[in-house]
């Protein structure tokens, strides 16, 4: 059994119908070549906060990643903290999803009422968790997979790091902003679409306990 963690702005999304050729996979965790990564956990104790989360894949069974955790308010910032999962393989290349309008994830979890999940992309960065580009989604009943789409044009490289939004301001009063014809500086484009060299979960800036199943991540259209 592997373990996620290495032993060590606002989007409106929905659940959407999409046929097995519709849908190019980013990631699985099901062994394949191309599409299965190694994970790591890093969540904000790393910052002075109290935050946990504990992963597994269930390879033997469904197939999936389990994510467990808590997001507790950090003491110095009075303030939600952080969990988060990601990919580890350096210079990784993932499937090119130029052609395609969503961000899709195939999910499940016990905790729908949490709303602080975001999911994350980097490409054409060194910087690969705090460069990436983030938007948030919601999942919409508990105990039920669905594939939730998140719009391409929803994700922003310029998030803060207090909240993980892009549509607010910091304590230092720097102001984030999210994709936008104002603002297309901060989008991701077809380049950087076709070049994603790191994925990532995250349960952010919103305390409270979760629970996450992930079948799959992938991209595809939506209309």
């Amino acid at each position: 059994m592997s373990i996620i963690r290495l032993l060590s702005f606002v989007c409106v999304c929905v659940a959407v119908a999409a046929s097995a050729e519709q849908v190019t996979k980013l990631v699985t965790f099901d062994g394949a070549t191309g599409t299965t990564y190694k994970w790591k956990d890093l969540n904000d104790p790393v910052m002075g906060g109290q935050s946990v989360s504990t992963g597994h894949i269930d390879a033997d069974k469904s197939k999936t990643a389990v994510w467990d955790g808590e997001v507790k308010i950090v003491p110095s910032l009075k303030a939600p903290g952080f969990c988060n999962a990601e990919t580890t393989n350096w210079f990784a290349k993932f499937a090119d999803v130029s052609a395609y309008t969503h961000l899709l994830l195939h999910v499940r979890t016990r905790t729908p009422d949490y709303r602080g999940y975001k999911v994350s992309f980097s490409a054409d960065t060194l910087n690969v968790q705090f460069h990436s580009f983030k938007a948030m989604f919601n999942i919409s009943q508990a105990n039920v997979w669905e594939t939730v789409s998140v719009p391409f044009e929803q994700f922003s490289n310029d998030w803060s790091a207090y909240t993980g939004r892009c549509d607010t301001k910091d304590p230092t009063g720097k102001q984030h902003h999210c994709c936008s014809p104002e603002h297309p500086e901060v989008c991701p484009t077809k380049k950087n679409l076709r070049d994603i060299s790191e994925v990532g979960l995250w349960t952010e800036g919103v305390a409270g306990k979760f629970h996450l199943e992930i079948a799959w991540i992938g991209a595809g259209n939506v209309t």
